[in-house]
């Protein structure tokens, strides 16, 4: 078949006489990014370093290498190489013993750094580099060594949501622009059915189930293999599935006294409410918010309906209307405990005209004085709504009532 890039033909693996990996079979085809997914235990990480030496036996460790490069989740990265240093590393297989970088090499290792945004870090040594620089280092490495096939494990994992974002974008352009085929462990259901176009769901040591996201990351298929009640929708416009994982319904979990909420939030500040919700099954709107904003991240990676203004720019009169349409037509609104700048002071301006109609909670957990850098204006607008809202100080007083 042209477009077939790997082959996998009844895999199985045993430790120390357990199974690890039963009769695993699937191809990948150029350009594909598939994303792998299951429980703990069930043999992640193992099928992709069983991929990884399946032709040792055929061809030498040099030529593998030029075909397939692997990021795992314990590289060690010594302190004494700077980043530009380790992804030259990765022309390693394509130099002969002893043999020194040639000038086509070494542009290699330029378009490399400049791809995965790590330039002005090449002469950053190893242990000065954050989370994020580090796997985009190690993933230049892997590019240079130009394969056909990159396997990663867990990449994302220990990123906040900026950094997951920025990486998995990344890795999906290359896949689009050099049909560079991903095969990618993941933890995160929502960020694998964002980015890639095919998933692996794998439960007890077998594929349960491997196609595209509408095939694969259905509500059975997600209830059978994580054992959880979740529900699954599909954002406007979109084919890509959104997983909501629902909390159980036992005698601990107060009932839903709601059945939508719009959430003022921004800077990350509403990650945790977002998730906390997304959690419960609520329907959530969120704005207004930049493109690119933390929260607007989460919240799309959740499949809300999301206000959105372009990155850096300060609310416009159209964005604040859809936003007051939001506001109306949810049930409830919680105020995230957000610092308030010029940029993003009309929310407030919003919240203010309604609150004497609509119900609202105000989630402080610092003083509206320490957040606030408009010379007061946010402070008189805030405390003109805190009196007809519901104060909460903290996100476990919120949990208790809503």
């Amino acid at each position: 078949m042209p477009g077939e890039i790997l082959k996998v033909e009844k895999l199985c693996f045993k430790y120390n006489d357990a199974d690890v990996l039963k009769d695993i079979n699937f191809t990948l085809e150029v350009g594909d990014f598939v994303g792998i997914l299951g429980p703990n235990g069930c043999g992640k990480t193992t099928l992709l370093k069983n991929i990884e030496g399946s032709n040792i036996l055929k061809i030498s460790v040099k030529d593998l290498a030029k075909q397939v490069a692997t990021v795992s989740q314990d590289t060690y990265l010594d302190i004494a190489f700077t980043a530009e240093q380790i992804v030259a590393m990765g022309r390693n297989p394509h130099l002969k013993n002893f043999e020194s970088e040639q000038s086509k090499d070494r542009a290699i290792i330029e378009d490399s750094m400049k791809v995965m945004d790590i330039l002005h870090l090449k002469d950053k040594p190893a242990y000065q580099l954050s989370g994020g620089e580090r796997q985009r280092v190690l993933i230049a490495r892997a590019l240079a060594q130009q394969p056909r096939l990159l396997l990663l494990d867990e990449p994302t994992s220990h990123l906040d949501i900026n950094y997951q974002w920025e990486l998995l974008e990344l890795l999906k352009k290359l896949c689009v622009e050099k049909s560079l085929t991903i095969l990618i462990v993941l933890h995160d259901i929502n960020l694998a059915s964002m980015f890639c176009n095919k998933a692996i769901l794998l439960k007890e040591h077998r594929i349960f189930k491997m196609g595209n996201l509408t095939e694969v990351l259905n509500e059975q298929n997600i209830r059978e293999v994580f054992c959880m009640d979740v529900q699954v929708t599909f954002p406007k416009d979109s084919l890509r599935p959104v997983a909501i994982f629902l909390s159980p319904t036992d005698k601990n979990v107060s009932p839903k006294p709601f059945k939508s909420f719009h959430v003022i939030c921004g800077g990350g500040e509403g990650e945790k409410l977002l998730y906390y919700l997304s959690q419960r099954g609520y329907k959530v709107s969120v704005g207004v918010l930049n493109k690119g904003d933390t929260d607007w991240k989460v919240a799309h990676l959740l499949g809300f309906t999301v206000i959105e203004e372009v990155p850096f720019s300060p609310i416009t009169e159209e964005k604040i209307l859809e936003n007051i349409s939001h506001i109306n037509r949810s049930d409830a609104v919680i105020l995230a405990n957000i610092p308030f700048g010029l940029g993003n002071l009309k929310n407030l301006t919003c919240l203010k005209q309604l609150v004497a109609k609509k119900r609202v909670f105000i989630l402080e957990e610092k003083d509206i004085g320490e957040r606030d850098y408009t010379n007061g204006k946010a402070t008189q607008m805030y405390n003109e709504i805190k009196k007809r809202a519901t104060v909460l100080k903290s996100m476990q007083e919120l949990k208790k009532i809503i």
